[in-house]
């Protein structure tokens, strides 16, 4: 996959001379970035997937989609931890303090998400729709988030 990747961006970078394109392809068209795409696409299948579910079943929304921010969180640290940024974090306590950093993200993006389900079941709307579009600005703060404050491997911001 990596080498994919690699082509594509070169192949990109040969048609374009302006600097500040290339420097976007190469955030854009990176083995962090498809990584966390791919992931990300997984963390949000397992969230949707037990927010409907619970919901169908006559869950709360609320309630649903909380339970289900948590399964998802898990599957998302362990992955972006393993795989996207590849943390070097070792040992119980500071692999615990770096998920507690992750959780406290989690934590106040499933607040956001919260208060649009909220929103949308005040005015009568479509939980499921609320859903999605929390989704899609929980997975961008969600990378820019965990990029800059958790899987941060600059020199002397992690063990």
């Amino acid at each position: 996959m990596k080498d994919m990747i690699i082509r594509i961006r070169e192949f990109l970078l040969r048609h374009f001379t302006n600097n500040n394109i290339r420097t976007l392809i190469y955030g854009l068209i990176s083995y962090e970035m498809m990584s966390y795409v791919f992931f990300g696409i997984g963390t949000s299948l397992v969230d949707y997937t037990i927010f409907s579910s619970l919901t169908a079943i006559g869950c709360d929304e609320l309630i649903s989609n909380i339970i289900s921010t948590i399964c998802a969180a898990v599957f998302a640290y362990i992955t972006n931890k393993l795989w996207v940024f590849k943390s070097k974090t070792h040992g119980f306590w500071d692999v615990l303090q770096e998920f507690l950093k992750f959780a406290n993200v989690r934590f106040f993006t499933l607040i956001m998400t919260e208060v649009i389900l909220l929103i949308s079941k005040l005015v009568d709307g479509n939980p499921y729709i609320a859903k999605v579009l929390a989704m899609v600005l929980t997975v961008i703060l969600n990378y820019i988030l965990s990029k800059l404050l958790i899987f941060n491997q600059r020199k002397g911001t992690q063990k």
